[in-house]
């Protein structure tokens, strides 16, 4: 009988996590034995030679619309377009009598206790892939908490763009967080959030970030 109910636990368990999709599970990375670089298409170059480069994908991700009476998140777009965008009727209040604007941010979730307990950190950038205008994602204000409910923090004050080989207006741009991520990992915290967003100045040349076409990377260079 108990091999029965063990047989059973093993069958069940095994369906769950086949409905679990691949590029979200909690796989841990291993230790630094062997210098390596597994950075899921970010144009990421290692600053030693004898260090581990390793991307992991958000286990969440989604916009957050905001508008006057009309503010929500919203899943499963290609890409986000940041900044001030008109009004929609029917949608947004077409009523409201304010600036008349929405705006959209970006938000990602990331799980850095994916990375060895003992990593020595040594660079660590989020990477967010821009289809129009890098340098208006570059401008953008990234924030981040380590804890839910904590305020949000500004980070990354340094940033680098890497142009698109084939196109020259499309490109990722590398934002760094190495202290922010060593703490995180450090700390061996198993959710912390970014949010991208850009100030309402203009809606003319809002830059368009991936969301699901080239979505976000954390990437951590350790030993």
């Amino acid at each position: 009988m108990m091999k029965h109910i063990c047989l059973i636990l093993v069958l069940a368990l095994a369906g769950c996590g086949g409905n679990v999709p691949a590029k979200y599970q909690s796989r841990k990375v291993p230790l630094c034995d062997n210098p390596r670089a597994s950075l899921m298409d970010v144009p990421f170059t290692r600053e030693s030679k004898s260090a581990c480069a390793v991307a992991v994908a958000p286990f969440d991700l989604g916009i957050w619309h905001e508008a006057p009476y009309n503010s929500h998140k919203v899943r499963g777009a290609q890409t986000v377009k940041l900044g001030c965008q008109p009004l929609f009727p029917g949608a947004d209040d077409c009523d409201y009598t304010g600036p008349p604007g929405n705006s959209q941010s970006l938000l990602m979730q990331f799980d850095p206790s994916v990375y060895p307990e003992r990593a020595q950190v040594r660079r660590a950038v989020l990477a967010v892939y821009a289809f129009s205008n890098p340098q208006g994602l570059q401008e953008a204000q990234l924030r981040g908490r380590l804890n839910v409910g904590d305020d949000l923090q500004s980070l990354a004050r340094r940033r680098e763009i890497i142009s698109a080989k084939s196109k020259s207006d499309q490109g990722w741009v590398l934002f760094d967080v190495t202290a922010f991520a060593a703490r995180a990992i450090n700390e061996r915290r198993n959710s912390v959030q970014f949010e991208i967003s850009r100030p309402c100045q203009t809606m003319d040349q809002a830059p368009v970030a991936g969301v699901l076409k080239k979505e976000p990377r954390l990437v951590v260079e350790f030993e």
